[in-house]
Protein backbone atom coordinates (compact mmCIF):
# COMPACT_ATOMS: atom_id res chain seq x y z
CA UNK A 1 0.00 0.00 0.00
CA UNK A 2 2.84 2.35 0.87
CA UNK A 3 4.60 1.60 -2.42
CA UNK A 4 1.34 2.32 -4.27
CA UNK A 5 1.06 5.75 -2.65
CA UNK A 6 4.66 6.56 -3.56
CA UNK A 7 4.02 5.49 -7.14
CA UNK A 8 0.85 7.57 -7.24
CA UNK A 9 2.67 10.64 -5.98
CA UNK A 10 5.46 10.17 -8.52
CA UNK A 11 2.88 9.87 -11.29
CA UNK A 12 1.20 13.08 -10.19
CA UNK A 13 4.55 14.91 -10.06
CA UNK A 14 5.47 13.64 -13.52
CA UNK A 15 2.08 14.67 -14.89
CA UNK A 16 2.30 18.15 -13.39
CA UNK A 17 5.88 18.64 -14.58
CA UNK A 18 4.88 17.61 -18.09
CA UNK A 19 2.26 20.40 -18.33
CA UNK A 20 2.67 24.15 -18.78
CA UNK A 21 0.11 26.90 -18.35
CA UNK A 22 -0.10 29.89 -20.69
CA UNK A 23 -1.57 32.80 -18.72
CA UNK A 24 -4.06 35.39 -20.11
CA UNK A 25 -2.23 38.02 -22.14
CA UNK A 26 0.38 35.53 -23.25
CA UNK A 27 1.04 33.13 -26.10
CA UNK A 28 3.60 30.36 -26.19
CA UNK A 29 5.81 28.25 -28.39
CA UNK A 30 6.71 24.62 -27.87
CA UNK A 31 10.39 23.93 -28.56
CA UNK A 32 11.27 20.26 -28.81
CA UNK A 33 14.95 19.34 -29.03
CA UNK A 34 15.72 22.87 -30.30
CA UNK A 35 13.07 22.81 -33.00
CA UNK A 36 10.13 25.22 -32.86
CA UNK A 37 6.78 23.51 -33.21
CA UNK A 38 4.44 25.19 -35.73
CA UNK A 39 1.45 25.79 -33.47
CA UNK A 40 1.17 28.93 -31.36
CA UNK A 41 -0.04 28.07 -27.86
CA UNK A 42 -2.97 30.12 -26.61
CA UNK A 43 -3.84 30.75 -22.91
CA UNK A 44 -4.57 27.52 -21.04
CA UNK A 45 -2.82 24.26 -20.03
CA UNK A 46 -0.60 22.49 -22.55
CA UNK A 47 1.29 19.21 -22.36
CA UNK A 48 4.98 19.54 -23.09
CA UNK A 49 6.53 16.23 -22.18
CA UNK A 50 9.30 15.62 -19.71
CA UNK A 51 12.52 15.39 -21.65
CA UNK A 52 13.77 17.64 -24.48
CA UNK A 53 10.74 19.93 -24.64
CA UNK A 54 10.21 23.40 -23.23
CA UNK A 55 7.51 26.07 -23.48
CA UNK A 56 8.58 29.63 -24.35
CA UNK A 57 6.09 32.31 -23.25
CA UNK A 58 5.60 35.72 -24.87
CA UNK A 59 3.75 38.66 -23.35
CA UNK A 60 1.38 40.14 -25.96
CA UNK A 61 -0.03 42.85 -23.67
CA UNK A 62 0.92 46.50 -24.12
CA UNK A 63 4.44 47.06 -22.80
CA UNK A 64 5.52 50.45 -21.45
CA UNK A 65 9.06 51.73 -21.69
CA UNK A 66 9.92 55.09 -20.14
CA UNK A 67 13.32 56.74 -19.72
CA UNK A 68 15.17 60.06 -19.87
CA UNK A 69 16.94 60.28 -23.21
CA UNK A 70 19.28 62.92 -24.56
CA UNK A 71 19.49 64.31 -28.09
CA UNK A 72 20.46 67.50 -29.94
CA UNK A 73 18.41 70.09 -31.81
CA UNK A 74 19.28 71.44 -35.24
CA UNK A 75 21.31 74.26 -33.58
CA UNK A 76 23.33 71.71 -31.62
CA UNK A 77 21.60 72.44 -28.31
CA UNK A 78 21.69 69.44 -25.99
CA UNK A 79 18.21 68.45 -24.85
CA UNK A 80 17.05 65.88 -22.31
CA UNK A 81 13.49 64.62 -22.33
CA UNK A 82 11.45 61.89 -20.68
CA UNK A 83 10.21 59.60 -23.46
CA UNK A 84 7.45 57.04 -22.97
CA UNK A 85 6.88 54.29 -25.52
CA UNK A 86 3.92 51.91 -25.62
CA UNK A 87 4.12 48.88 -27.90
CA UNK A 88 2.96 45.29 -28.10
CA UNK A 89 3.95 42.09 -29.81
CA UNK A 90 1.79 40.72 -32.62
CA UNK A 91 0.93 37.07 -31.73
CA UNK A 92 1.40 35.69 -35.23
CA UNK A 93 5.01 36.95 -35.23
CA UNK A 94 6.30 35.13 -32.12
CA UNK A 95 8.05 32.38 -34.08
CA UNK A 96 10.03 34.88 -36.14
CA UNK A 97 10.78 37.03 -33.08
CA UNK A 98 12.01 34.02 -31.11
CA UNK A 99 14.26 32.91 -33.95
CA UNK A 100 15.78 36.39 -34.38
CA UNK A 101 15.94 37.71 -30.81
CA UNK A 102 15.27 34.76 -28.48
CA UNK A 103 12.97 37.00 -26.41
CA UNK A 104 15.60 39.70 -25.73
CA UNK A 105 14.16 42.15 -28.19
CA UNK A 106 13.45 45.21 -26.03
CA UNK A 107 17.04 46.40 -25.70
CA UNK A 108 18.41 45.17 -29.00
CA UNK A 109 15.50 46.26 -31.17
CA UNK A 110 12.95 48.55 -29.50
CA UNK A 111 15.10 50.86 -27.36
CA UNK A 112 17.96 51.21 -29.84
CA UNK A 113 15.59 52.16 -32.65
CA UNK A 114 13.71 54.55 -30.35
CA UNK A 115 16.94 56.40 -29.50
CA UNK A 116 17.92 56.52 -33.17
CA UNK A 117 14.54 57.88 -34.27
CA UNK A 118 14.52 60.48 -31.47
CA UNK A 119 17.99 61.77 -32.35
CA UNK A 120 17.18 61.90 -36.07
CA UNK A 121 13.98 63.81 -35.42
CA UNK A 122 15.71 66.18 -33.00
CA UNK A 123 18.16 67.23 -35.71
CA UNK A 124 15.22 68.24 -37.91
CA UNK A 125 13.86 70.84 -35.45
CA UNK A 126 14.94 73.97 -33.67
CA UNK A 127 14.98 73.94 -29.89
CA UNK A 128 11.98 76.28 -29.78
CA UNK A 129 9.98 73.85 -31.93
CA UNK A 130 10.43 70.97 -29.50
CA UNK A 131 7.67 72.47 -27.36
CA UNK A 132 5.50 74.21 -29.92
CA UNK A 133 5.53 71.22 -32.31
CA UNK A 134 5.59 68.39 -29.78
CA UNK A 135 2.63 66.50 -31.24
CA UNK A 136 4.14 66.52 -34.75
CA UNK A 137 7.48 65.27 -33.39
CA UNK A 138 5.79 62.43 -31.48
CA UNK A 139 3.90 61.36 -34.58
CA UNK A 140 7.05 61.44 -36.70
CA UNK A 141 8.98 59.28 -34.20
CA UNK A 142 6.09 56.82 -34.07
CA UNK A 143 6.09 56.53 -37.88
CA UNK A 144 9.86 55.97 -37.94
CA UNK A 145 9.59 53.21 -35.31
CA UNK A 146 6.69 51.58 -37.12
CA UNK A 147 8.79 51.48 -40.27
CA UNK A 148 11.86 50.00 -38.57
CA UNK A 149 10.46 47.57 -35.97
CA UNK A 150 7.00 46.91 -37.41
CA UNK A 151 8.39 44.53 -39.98
CA UNK A 152 9.64 42.27 -37.17
CA UNK A 153 6.15 41.83 -35.70
CA UNK A 154 5.72 44.74 -33.27
CA UNK A 155 3.01 47.37 -33.18
CA UNK A 156 3.84 50.87 -31.91
CA UNK A 157 0.87 52.21 -29.93
CA UNK A 158 2.13 55.53 -28.59
CA UNK A 159 5.18 57.75 -28.40
CA UNK A 160 4.92 60.45 -25.75
CA UNK A 161 7.43 63.23 -25.09
CA UNK A 162 6.92 64.43 -21.53
CA UNK A 163 9.24 66.86 -19.74
CA UNK A 164 11.75 68.60 -22.00
CA UNK A 165 14.82 70.01 -20.25
CA UNK A 166 16.14 73.02 -22.19
CA UNK A 167 18.66 75.75 -21.29
CA UNK A 168 17.09 78.70 -19.47
CA UNK A 169 17.83 81.12 -22.32
CA UNK A 170 16.03 78.84 -24.76
CA UNK A 171 13.04 78.58 -22.40
CA UNK A 172 12.82 82.38 -22.22
CA UNK A 173 13.00 82.61 -26.01
CA UNK A 174 10.21 80.06 -26.37
CA UNK A 175 8.05 81.88 -23.81
CA UNK A 176 8.61 85.19 -25.59
CA UNK A 177 7.67 83.57 -28.90
CA UNK A 178 4.52 82.09 -27.39
CA UNK A 179 3.57 85.46 -25.90
CA UNK A 180 4.13 87.16 -29.24
CA UNK A 181 1.99 84.53 -30.99
CA UNK A 182 -0.79 85.00 -28.44
CA UNK A 183 -0.70 88.78 -28.92
CA UNK A 184 -0.72 88.31 -32.68
CA UNK A 185 -3.62 85.89 -32.45
CA UNK A 186 -5.57 88.28 -30.21
CA UNK A 187 -4.90 91.11 -32.64
CA UNK A 188 -6.15 88.97 -35.54
CA UNK A 189 -9.28 88.12 -33.56
CA UNK A 190 -9.90 91.78 -32.71
CA UNK A 191 -9.40 92.79 -36.34
CA UNK A 192 -11.77 90.05 -37.46
CA UNK A 193 -14.40 91.23 -34.96
CA UNK A 194 -14.04 94.82 -36.17
CA UNK A 195 -14.29 93.69 -39.77
CA UNK A 196 -17.43 91.71 -39.08
CA UNK A 197 -18.95 94.67 -37.21
CA UNK A 198 -18.10 96.96 -40.12
CA UNK A 199 -19.57 94.48 -42.58
CA UNK A 200 -22.69 94.33 -40.42
CA UNK A 201 -23.03 98.12 -40.35
CA UNK A 202 -22.48 98.34 -44.11
CA UNK A 203 -25.01 95.61 -44.72
CA UNK A 204 -27.45 97.31 -42.34
CA UNK A 205 -27.07 100.66 -44.12
CA UNK A 206 -27.42 98.92 -47.45
CA UNK A 207 -30.66 97.26 -46.33
CA UNK A 208 -31.98 100.55 -44.96
CA UNK A 209 -31.14 102.33 -48.23
CA UNK A 210 -32.82 99.57 -50.22
CA UNK A 211 -35.88 99.84 -47.95
CA UNK A 212 -36.04 103.62 -48.43
CA UNK A 213 -35.71 103.25 -52.20
CA UNK A 214 -38.48 100.66 -52.12
CA UNK A 215 -40.71 103.02 -50.14
CA UNK A 216 -40.05 105.88 -52.57
CA UNK A 217 -40.66 103.60 -55.52
CA UNK A 218 -43.98 102.44 -54.05
CA UNK A 219 -44.98 106.06 -53.33
CA UNK A 220 -44.05 107.12 -56.86
CA UNK A 221 -45.95 104.19 -58.34
CA UNK A 222 -48.96 105.20 -56.25
CA UNK A 223 -48.80 108.81 -57.52
CA UNK A 224 -48.37 107.63 -61.10
CA UNK A 225 -51.27 105.22 -60.71
CA UNK A 226 -53.40 107.99 -59.17
CA UNK A 227 -52.58 110.37 -62.03
CA UNK A 228 -53.28 107.61 -64.50
CA UNK A 229 -56.70 106.99 -62.94
CA UNK A 230 -57.41 110.73 -62.89
CA UNK A 231 -56.44 110.99 -66.56
CA UNK A 232 -58.72 108.10 -67.38
CA UNK A 233 -61.53 109.76 -65.42
CA UNK A 234 -61.04 113.08 -67.21
CA UNK A 235 -60.92 111.29 -70.54
CA UNK A 236 -64.16 109.47 -69.76
CA UNK A 237 -65.76 112.73 -68.59
CA UNK A 238 -64.65 114.61 -71.68
CA UNK A 239 -65.93 111.83 -73.88
CA UNK A 240 -69.27 111.96 -72.04
CA UNK A 241 -69.50 115.76 -72.49
CA UNK A 242 -68.60 115.42 -76.13
CA UNK A 243 -71.24 112.72 -76.64
CA UNK A 244 -73.78 114.91 -74.81
CA UNK A 245 -72.95 117.89 -77.02
CA UNK A 246 -73.07 115.75 -80.12
CA UNK A 247 -76.52 114.52 -79.09
CA UNK A 248 -77.65 118.06 -78.31
CA UNK A 249 -76.30 119.45 -81.57
CA UNK A 250 -77.90 116.70 -83.54
CA UNK A 251 -81.29 117.41 -81.91
CA UNK A 252 -81.22 121.25 -82.35
CA UNK A 253 -82.83 121.69 -85.75
CA UNK A 254 -83.82 125.11 -87.21
CA UNK A 255 -87.51 124.50 -86.56
CA UNK A 256 -86.85 123.58 -82.97
CA UNK A 257 -84.73 126.69 -82.43
CA UNK A 258 -87.45 128.86 -84.02
CA UNK A 259 -90.10 127.23 -81.84
CA UNK A 260 -88.07 127.84 -78.72
CA UNK A 261 -87.51 131.48 -79.71
CA UNK A 262 -91.26 131.99 -80.19
CA UNK A 263 -91.94 130.31 -76.89
CA UNK A 264 -89.48 132.62 -75.15
CA UNK A 265 -91.01 135.68 -76.91
CA UNK A 266 -94.44 134.61 -75.74
CA UNK A 267 -93.30 134.47 -72.19
CA UNK A 268 -91.67 137.85 -72.51
CA UNK A 269 -94.87 139.39 -73.78
CA UNK A 270 -96.72 138.15 -70.73
CA UNK A 271 -94.21 139.89 -68.49
CA UNK A 272 -95.60 143.06 -66.77
CA UNK A 273 -92.42 144.96 -67.28
CA UNK A 274 -92.39 147.50 -70.14
CA UNK A 275 -89.99 146.56 -72.85
CA UNK A 276 -89.52 146.65 -76.59
CA UNK A 277 -89.17 143.35 -78.39
CA UNK A 278 -87.77 143.17 -81.85
CA UNK A 279 -87.74 139.84 -83.57
CA UNK A 280 -87.36 138.41 -87.02
CA UNK A 281 -89.32 135.36 -86.03
CA UNK A 282 -86.22 133.40 -85.13
CA UNK A 283 -84.75 135.03 -82.02
CA UNK A 284 -86.04 138.00 -80.00
CA UNK A 285 -83.98 141.07 -79.20
CA UNK A 286 -85.12 142.81 -76.02
CA UNK A 287 -84.70 146.53 -75.56
CA UNK A 288 -85.16 148.07 -72.16
CA UNK A 289 -87.84 150.74 -71.69
CA UNK A 290 -85.05 153.20 -70.91
CA UNK A 291 -84.39 153.42 -74.58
Amino acid sequence: MKKFKIFYLLAVVVLISSCSVIRPGEVGLKVRYGKIQPDILLPGAHARGIIGTKIKRFDIRVIEYSNNLGFHSIEGIEVTSEITLLYHLIPDSVQSIYQKFDGYYQNTLIINNLITALRQEGLNHKATELITQRAEIEQSIKEKLTETVGKYGFSIDLVLIKDIDLPEAVKQTIQAKLNAEQISLKTEIDVEILRKNLDFQIEKQKKEAELEVTKQRIALEFVIEKQKKESERLLIESEAIKKSQDILNSSLTDKLIRFKALDITKELVKSPNAKIIITDGKSPVILSDKY
